[in-house]
């Protein structure tokens, strides 16, 4: 282990906690958390210290550079890990890795990221590996006189469809006042045609993704994570089945609830997506299985960790060790799903057996939570009487949000 590192952790929500808990329990290192806010997930946690920046750093890459020079600064003699969570951040890092001599950085170059993040792109990727992924179109809401443009652009679609922003954090930000959503379902053409006529004259201008909505359920939904060592080899890969997601507008796509269960063929698919894209260090990636057919449909591939990554250190794959290794050239021996148990950032009950109507995967869910029942912010060696509190709420909220946006569950999923 390296004695001097110093884990640095941009974020303030249950990802960033997620960082520290791993490298607190794999070595006991004590993180540094760089937050533009001080929300619940970090507040009271004797696991690092917190350091308060303007939000504006993490969205500017000169003030991103300026703030980690900074910490070169205040830090001389220690080894710097840098650990981000978001797609501004990364694409900052893979453009200028010249900047980053003092650091540790697990993350793809500039030009594999920029492929990742493009669905177009990786849609050939996959479809060239003989995988699936949904059919899409693009469209350009700009003015009501694209309406021809956006019928012959849905021409190709079957019905109901997807809608998602491309540059989702952008645009977001922009127009969810004009009525621009993370995800919209549309049921036919001429309701689709009546949305993007409503966004554009409301004065959006944005591309948006199409895609055919593939049918079923949270409970349709997968999670593959893991890590890419500097060589090109998946030294550690895992999965998850989600038991139910977020449904708040501005959470919808994120698991609340997973079960840890081993699908090979998924991570079998993943490993050679990531390998055939170039990717290193960590990655992230959604899936839904049509239950139709049983056919896999590969969403996204993320670059880096994802928001709910602690899900695969309850099914014993440790990707801060999966790092370490990596960087101290150990001989990493593989790690992947070696035990069951249930993950969730919202409160377990909620994934009542209304939600999970499948006879055998109830079964399972019920002898996972027999064996592992895990939070990550509900971490033994950071009890607080505040932080016990903060997830007492927490968890009240959560179980309001989930009678309000999805009381029981859809054939769609939204």
């Amino acid at each position: 282990m390296i004695d001097n590192l110093l884990p640095v952790i941009f974020g303030y929500d249950i990802s960033a906690y997620s960082f520290a808990r791993l490298f607190h329990e794999l070595g006991g290192y004590r993180s540094l958390v760089v937050a533009d806010a001080d929300r619940g997930p970090i507040q009271h946690s004797r696991l690092f210290d917190v350091r308060r920046i303007d939000r504006e750093v993490r969205q500017n890459e000169d003030r991103f550079f300026a703030e980690l020079g900074a910490i070169e600064r205040e830090y001389p003699d220690r080894q710097l890990l840098l650990l981000i969570n978001t797609d501004d951040e990364v694409e900052f890092v893979a453009r200028h890795p010249h900047k980053l001599e003092r650091w540790i950085a697990p993350y793809s170059s500039e030009d594999v990221i920029a492929r990742a993040s493009n669905k177009e792109s990786m849609a050939e990727l996959v479809t060239g590996l003989g995988l699936a992924v949904p059919k899409r179109a693009d469209v350009r809401i700009v003015s009501e006189s694209g309406v021809e443009a956006w019928a012959a652009a849905l021409e190709s679609l079957t019905f109901p469809v997807v809608v998602k922003p491309q540059d989702a954090r952008f645009s977001l930000d922009r127009w969810w006042n004009q009525g621009l959503r993370k995800v919209k379902v549309l049921a036919t053409v001429p309701q689709a045609l009546e949305w993007f006529g409503m966004l554009a004259r409301n004065g959006v201008e944005t591309n948006l993704i199409v895609q055919e909505l593939i049918p079923g359920h949270d409970t349709a939904q997968w999670l593959v994570n893991g890590y890419v060592d500097s060589n090109g080899s998946v030294t550690a890969v895992g999965s998850g089945h989600v038991l139910l997601g977020l449904h708040q507008p501005a959470y919808i796509g994120n698991a609340g609830i997973v079960l840890l269960e081993k699908n090979d063929v998924l991570i079998d698919q993943a490993t050679r997506i990531v390998k055939a894209a170039g990717i290193r260090g960590f990655f992230s990636m959604d899936v839904k299985v049509d239950p139709r057919t049983g056919v896999p449909y590969w969403l996204d591939l993320n670059p880096r960790i994802g928001r709910g990554h602690y899900y695969l250190k309850v099914g014993r794959v440790d990707l801060a060790k999966a790092l370490l290794d990596d960087v101290e050239g150990r001989p990493a021996q593989f790690q992947t799903n070696s035990r069951t148990g249930i993950f969730s950032i919202i409160p377990q009950a909620i994934a009542t057996r209304k939600y999970v109507p499948d006879a055998d995967l109830w079964d399972k869910v019920k002898e996972a939570r027999k064996v592992a029942k895990v939070d990550p912010l509900a971490y033994s060696k950071d009890w607080h009487i505040k932080r016990w509190i903060y997830r007492t709420v927490h968890g009240l909220n959560e179980a309001k949000r989930m009678r309000q946006f999805y009381p029981k569950p859809t054939e769609t999923g939204f």
